[in-house]
């Protein structure tokens, strides 16, 4: 008697799931794709926002403290005495001095008191400004600077000294500025120099007939902007992190409620599979307000009843099938019986034996 081995697989399917072979390698739930995908847009739209907003506040901060130093500039060269800084500039000559880098020093005149107290007055109201003045030489064409507002500064002053050449002091574009500032107000954008990083006003002051006689100057620190930027990262983006982790940690709960009747599905289809065709899918994600999730499991439900009833038609088909191939099969062996020689041979011995058996039955 031979027997057959029945092959054993090397890996059983889980209770309650389809009976298929599975796929081999990193297997990644839709609660974390749909968390990750969330936080991948999260991410990018948080970030935009920050960038956005950062920079919104930088540029608002720049305008705002350009628009106060213009304003500031005007205001300022408004008060300056015209005539005594016009008489200071044509009459007090330069100090030599080697305690200071340029080699001059400040002058002992009360012109230059007057003028740098008034600029002082400026520094005092525009606070970490850096307040001066300069004017044209029109013996030699060049720009020299007059008083300054860091004169009063205690303990010592600060500041350019006067009649130093501007062009010993500042660089080649700054200069330019400057020389425009004689005529109308103008602005320098963030720079740097020696001195740091600055954003610069310089506007004409005008004597009585409205003809430029020198220019007033304003550097501001650049301190401010960084502040307004720290302030705005101290601020902001805890703000936005905070909203960052509430959002991830909803999208993991409604994630994960989404998929919670995906796997009972799951479940349930593997059930299905093992022949439980009468099990109540839509009871597996019956929800109050009916939704894509119980649509798909009235869906399984209908497909259940579907294959149950294909699977009794085909079993009373196999063996109505089956019936028929026992009869046929019958049919042939009686059919190959009977057309035999050996039959053939049988049945004529038979049909002798019966002639000669008559006359004697007769007699």
């Amino acid at each position: 008697m031979t027997t057959t081995a029945t092959a054993t697989p090397s890996s059983a399917s889980s209770p309650g799931e389809p009976d298929i072979a599975k796929k081999r390698g990193f297997r990644l739930g839709i609660r974390w794709k749909l968390l990750i995908s969330f936080a991948t847009a999260f991410t990018v739209v948080f970030a935009f926002i920050a960038i956005w907003i950062f920079q919104y506040t930088t540029t608002v901060a720049k305008d705002r403290l350009e628009n106060e130093l213009n304003r500031s500039a005007v205001g300022g060269a408004a008060t300056i005495s015209a005539p005594e800084f016009a008489e200071l500039n044509a009459t007090v000559p330069a100090v030599p001095d080697p305690a200071f880098e340029y080699g001059l020093g400040y002058p002992d005149s009360p012109l230059y008191d007057l003028i740098a107290g008034e600029l002082f007055s400026i520094r005092q109201i525009v606070k970490d400004a850096k307040v001066y003045s300069y004017f044209l030489d029109p013996a030699d064409g060049k720009m020299y600077f007059s008083a300054s507002g860091g004169y009063y500064v205690q303990p010592e002053p600060v500041g350019v000294q006067f009649k130093v050449p501007v062009i010993d002091v500042v660089d080649p574009a700054t200069y330019a500025y400057m020389e425009q500032g004689l005529t109308a107000t103008t602005e320098q954008k963030e720079y740097s120099d020696d001195f740091g990083n600055f954003i610069s006003s310089y506007t004409p002051i005008l004597d009585e007939a409205g003809t430029s006689i020198g220019a007033l100057g304003l550097d501001y620190p650049q301190s401010y902007v960084a502040e307004v930027q720290d302030g705005v990262r101290r601020q902001l983006f805890p703000v936005l992190g905070f909203s960052y982790i509430v959002l991830l940690l909803l999208v993991l709960v409604l994630s994960t409620s989404l998929a919670r009747p995906l796997r009972r599905l799951t479940a349930a289809t593997g059930r299905i599979a093992n022949g439980e065709y009468d099990l109540d899918v839509t009871g597996l994600v019956r929800t109050r307000f009916p939704d894509e999730m119980f649509t798909l499991a009235e869906s399984f439900a209908e497909m259940a009843k579907k294959v149950a009833l294909r699977e009794r038609s085909l079993t009373r088909e196999v063996q109505r099938l089956k019936v028929e191939i026992d009869h046929a099969r019958r049919e042939e062996a009686v059919k190959e019986i009977t057309e035999s020689d050996f039959f053939s041979d049988l049945t004529a011995k038979a049909a002798e034996m019966r002639r000669k058996a008559r006359p004697d039955s007769e007699g």
